[in-house]
C-alpha cells in the first residue's frame, strides 16, 4: 500500500510541475488575443497530463536532467493538445474534459490556428534538446497525424479487420505513448536496445489506452468522461467495440444496426453477446505485453513503470 502511495505522491508532483510549466510559456496575448485566448484556455484544462509524467518516469530510471525531462514533457502535453483540438474538430465533439471544445466555444477557424499554435509551441520547448529526441518527436507526430488520416478513411468502411484497426490506433495512439517512454531513455543513459524496449512498452500500453478509450465511449461515466458519449457510433467509426460485434457474428450484428438503437441498447448488446468481456479481456493483454517488456530493467528501478501501467488498464476517463 506504502508503494502505490509513493507512486501516486510521485506522479502528482510530476502533474504539478508540468502544470507549472505549462503555465510558464511565454504567451503574448496583447499581440493578437484572437490566437492566444483559446491556447490559454486549452493549457487550463484538465487534463492528467499522463504523457509528461511517463516522460519524466523513464528519465528518472536513466538519470536524465530534470530539466530536459521538463521541456521533453511540455512538448508531449503541447502534441497531444494540438492532436485533441484538431481531433474534436474532424470528430464534432462539442466537449472537452467537461469544458467547451475549442470549435464550440469559438468556431472552427480558431480553433484550427490554437492548434497549430500549439503545435509550433511544442517545436519551441525542444530547443536545445538532443538532435535524436528532436528527430523523434517529429516522425512520431507525423505518425500520429497518418493516423488520424486512417481513421477517418476507415469511417464508414464496415470491412476494416482487427488487424487493420490495431495498424492505425499503433499510429494514432500507440506510437505517441511510446515515443513518450523512449524520450526518457534517449535524454538519459539508455543504451539504443534500451530506449527501442521503452519504445515498445509504451507502445503497447498506447494500444491498451486506445483500445480503453473505445471501449469508455459506450461504458463510461458522462460526468467522470467529461464529454457526451456514443459519438464514434454516430460518426460510424470502426471502432474495437464494431469491429469486434462483426467479428463475432456479421448477421446478428448487421441486423442490428438496420434499427434505430440509443446507446443502452448498444451497450445490452455488447455485453449480452460477451463483446465487453472480449474487449476488456484485449486491454489486459496489451498491459501485460508491455509489462512483460520491463524484465530488461531492475525491478527496483521499474516498479513506477508497472504503477503506471495499471494506471492505464485501471483508468475510467
Amino acid at each position: 500500500m506504502s508503494d502505490i502511495r509513493s507512486f501516486q505522491d510521485h506522479i502528482s508532483f510530476i502533474r504539478s510541475q508540468t502544470e507549472k510549466g505549462l503555465s510558464k510559456i511565454p504567451l503574448r496575448p496583447n499581440l493578437t488575443n484572437y490566437f492566444y485566448e483559446p491556447i490559454k484556455y486549452v493549457l487550463k484544462g484538465k487534463g492528467k497530463r499522463l504523457r509528461p509524467i511517463l516522460v519524466h518516469l523513464t528519465g528518472q530510471i536513466y538519470n536524465a536532467h530534470p530539466d530536459e525531462l521538463m521541456k521533453a514533457g511540455i512538448a508531449v502535453e503541447l502534441l497531444h493538445n494540438f492532436s485533441l483540438v484538431h481531433d474534436d474538430i474532424m470528430d464534432n465533439d462539442s466537449k472537452r474534459h467537461g469544458q467547451p471544445s475549442v470549435h464550440n466555444k469559438w468556431d472552427t477557424s480558431t480553433a484550427i490556428l490554437a492548434g497549430d499554435g500549439l503545435f509550433a509551441l511544442a517545436q519551441l520547448s525542444l530547443v536545445g534538446l538532443k538532435p535524436v529526441a528532436y528527430q523523434r518527436f517529429n516522425e512520431v507526430a507525423l505518425e500520429v497525424c497518418e493516423g488520424q488520416g486512417i481513421d477517418k478513411e476507415y469511417e464508414n468502411n464496415t470491412s476494416i479487420t482487427m488487424d487493420e484497426y490495431i495498424q492505425m490506433i499503433g499510429k494514432k495512439t500507440a506510437s505517441f505513448l511510446g515515443l513518450c517512454a523512449e524520450l526518457g531513455g534517449l535524454l538519459g543513459s539508455a543504451s539504443q536496445k534500451e530506449s527501442n524496449n521503452l519504445f515498445q512498452f509504451g507502445y503497447n500500453l498506447g494500444l491498451a489506452f486506445q483500445i480503453k478509450d473505445d471501449y469508455l465511449e459506450i461504458f463510461g461515466d458522462e460526468k467522470i468522461m467529461g464529454k457526451s458519449l456514443g459519438s464514434d457510433l454516430d460518426e460510424q467509426k470502426q471502432t474495437v467495440m464494431t469491429i469486434t460485434a462483426r467479428k463475432k457474428d456479421f448477421d446478428n450484428w448487421s441486423k442490428f444496426i438496420q434499427k434505430k438503437n440509443n446507446l443502452s441498447q448498444y451497450k445490452d448488446y455488447f455485453e449480452t453477446s460477451g463483446i465487453k468481456k472480449e474487449v476488456e479481456n484485449l486491454i489486459e493483454s496489451h498491459v501485460s505485453k508491455a509489462l512483460s517488456g520491463l524484465d530488461l530493467i531492475s525491478k527496483n528501478r521499474s516498479n513506477h513503470l508497472s504503477e503506471y501501467a495499471k494506471l492505464i488498464l485501471n483508468r475510467d476517463y
